[in-house]
């Protein structure tokens, strides 16, 4: 069964032996720079929702310091390449166990001195959320440790209890994308019946995506053909026209 994250997870390898290579030379901001070079001569976009914020690339990070602890075990034989160019994700990871273990006031403080706002909003949420769902889809978790970091994470930080919900919506919006790609899903009717169950089965009921919304991730992440995805979402001619005209849909907030 041919993989939707193959070439992500060549790109990344690649990614990281080059940072290793000019590890001196680099900082966290040139390297994202060349993974948004190397992305684009790839033509491989972030894993991402609907619209492009100017820090997406950013984001991205957390795909190859996923594959580099996870896969590759490069924070053990490479400690420096962590330590300088993933130390945003390493925080983020940090907190998400401090969470998991009940350490909620320290959370709440080391989440909001990494916060760019020095506040707790739905950014650093979204970027906390981001490693637990990129070690889930490429395999290096369980969705049963993910659901209990979203439950979590609403029980530390209440007030950004819809981000969380966004999040969810996220996370079927992908792994509905990647069933269509697999040719898991073919009618209309299990895609809904795939949704649901798949909100069911995260204790988020009512966070279904609506079909817009999983449009672009499968235009996005996987690049599904308009064809192929038509056949199985509903959407209006003019929601995806304005979608390919400003770069997202209505509906749901990115994460």
């Amino acid at each position: 069964m041919k993989s939707p994250y193959k070439k992500r997870i060549q790109v990344a390898v690649r990614l990281l032996s080059e940072f290793i290579r000019r590890l001196e030379e680099l900082n966290r901001s040139s390297a994202v720079e060349i993974l948004k070079k190397i992305y684009s001569e790839q033509r491989l976009q972030p894993i991402r929702g609907k619209t492009t914020p100017p820090d997406l690339y950013d984001k991205e990070m957390a795909t190859l310091y996923v594959v580099s602890k996870y896969g590759l075990r490069l924070n053990e034989e490479h400690p420096e390449l962590h330590s300088k160019i993933f130390y945003i994700e390493e925080a983020l990871e940090n907190i998400v166990e401090d969470i998991v273990n009940d350490r909620v006031n320290e959370a709440r403080e080391k989440l909001r001195a990494l916060s760019p706002t020095g506040v707790i909003d739905s950014n650093i949420v979204a970027r906390l959320l981001r490693i637990p769902l990129t070690k889930l889809i490429l395999g290096f978790t369980r969705e049963e440790y993910f659901k209990e970091i979203l439950q979590r994470v609403i029980k530390a930080i209440p007030e950004e209890e819809k981000t969380v919900i966004n999040y969810v919506k996220f996370y079927i919006s992908l792994k509905l994308s990647e069933a269509i790609y697999r040719g898991e899903v073919k009618s209309r009717e299990v895609k809904e019946a795939y949704k649901k169950a798949l909100a069911i089965r995260l204790g988020f009921p009512k966070a279904t995506p609506s079909d817009s919304y999983i449009w672009e991730v499968a235009r996005a992440v996987f690049n599904i053909s308009e064809k192929k995805i038509g056949d199985i979402l509903t959407v209006e001619k003019s929601s995806k026209d304005t979608s390919e005209i400003r770069g997202k849909s209505p509906g749901e907030k990115r994460p």
